[in-house]
């Protein structure tokens, strides 16, 4: 078991608030928009001594990650965590299945690309499913909605060429290809007609968010007059729609943004983004499990490198729910999340004695409230927005104290 130091990543879409929050740290006026704790090589965490936890596993793979995991994995965690505090949205992207991400990490490999190049969309042969938990309400856009309720969202914006969109995607027999379809023309449009529609889409959307919010005026929710789940969707839509062209005026991306869904998730809940699935995080505060890949395909809603041709390639257009992932309850306090793959599980416990711990890799990270965590290594006390890693070839350990923990995990 080792105590984590964990890097916190910067990016200009963070808050500066959430994250400085759990560590009980003052803001220092930065986007506090991530922490990564694992051993990603882009920023791995560290030991107290200052060895990277990557470097560690590296040198005693069987004992720090456990006999089954390292034959899977190999000298790797295959997993990263995160906390993830979103102020503004983030790119609208996709992740590649992990057969697209050899290929293409190979070809890329042989081109000679160095793997911190902006253009490189492959810097690993992984692929990168993630699920997001929410700690605080959470926003974001997933997947494609369901045609016949986005034709309605569409129509609504009362522009003739959103219209024709509707008329295309509610009457087609092959969603995924006119879906894909749309999305190319989309995204192909550029100059003056590109920055023209943004304007007239941006003025719409906001008188359509207007005339949705009069339309509700009244109305009871609750009872047989409560506004449909369309019509709740479209008010998030024009609101979305309109702040989106104003942060980024001449971006095809937001026009993709109208075909997808709105998700809203309260604390508590989660969501599990797969691979193919277009996706774009937009507000909250949340802990972030995944495969341990940075590979990111992106259309757009970024000044970072955007590669629309492999993202057409990957990205699955078949309309799809929300995807919202359900837990799964063992034992009281304790909610697990377990999506359909074999790098991660999350677990969160509410600790009021003693919990055992799984015998796996693992980061468990305090979200509230004091624990301690012993595994035959000894006792770490974790003070909220602390954590640690234990390894997977650790017998019994377990977490006691009075909190709430936040356990990533290999199952």
């Amino acid at each position: 078991m080792y105590r984590l130091e964990n890097p916190v990543r910067d990016y200009a879409w963070g808050s500066r608030t959430h994250i400085p929050k759990l560590l009980g740290v003052s803001p220092d006026g930065r986007p506090w928009a991530e922490l990564w704790m694992g051993a990603h090589p882009s920023a791995p965490s560290r030991l107290p001594d200052g060895t990277s936890l990557q470097a560690a596993i590296a040198a005693d793979p069987e004992r720090l990650l456990g006999e089954k995991v390292h034959a899977a994995f190999g000298d790797r965690l295959p997993f990263l965590m995160k906390l993830l505090a979103a102020a503004e949205p983030l790119s609208l992207q996709v992740h590649p299945t992990s057969e697209r991400a050899r290929i293409r990490c190979a070809e890329q490999d042989a081109a000679g690309i160095p793997l911190d190049a902006p253009e490189r969309s492959y810097p690993d042969s992984s692929h990168k499913p993630e699920l997001v938990y929410a700690l605080t309400r959470f926003e974001g856009m997933a997947g494609f909605r369901d045609p016949a309720k986005t034709a309605i969202i569409l129509r609504g914006l009362g522009l003739p060429w959103l219209d024709a969109v509707a008329d295309r995607i509610e009457t087609t027999a092959t969603p995924f290809q006119t879906l894909r379809a749309v999305v190319t023309e989309m995204l192909d449009t550029k100059g003056e007609l590109l920055r023209h529609r943004l304007r007239e889409l941006r003025a719409a959307a906001s008188t359509a968010e207007l005339r949705s919010h009069s339309s509700f005026a009244g109305r009871r929710v609750g009872t047989a007059d409560d506004p449909t789940m369309v019509e709740r969707e479209s008010v998030r839509v024009y609101a979305a729609t309109a702040q989106l062209v104003e942060r980024y005026p001449e971006d095809a991306g937001v026009f993709v943004t109208l075909l997808l869904n709105h998700v809203v998730l309260a604390a508590g809940e989660a969501m599990f983004i797969d691979a193919g699935v277009i996706h774009a995080y937009t507000s909250g505060f949340g802990v972030e499990v995944m495969a341990a890949s940075d590979n990111v395909l992106r259309a757009g809603l970024t000044p970072k490198h955007v590669d629309i041709p492999e993202l057409l390639e990957v990205t699955n257009f078949t309309p799809m729910p929300p995807p919202q992932w359900a837990s799964s309850s063992g034992v009281p306090g304790e909610v697990t999340f377990t999506p359909p793959v074999e790098e991660f599980e999350l677990a969160v416990v509410e600790v009021h004695d003693e919990v055992r711990l799984e015998s796996a890799p693992q980061v468990v990270l305090c979200l509230d409230g004091q624990v301690k965590v012993s595994t035959g290594d000894g006792t770490e006390d974790l003070p909220t927005g602390t954590a640690v890693y234990v390894g997977g070839g650790e017998g019994d350990s377990s977490v006691s104290g009075r909190g709430r923990v936040a356990i990533g995990r290999t199952p």
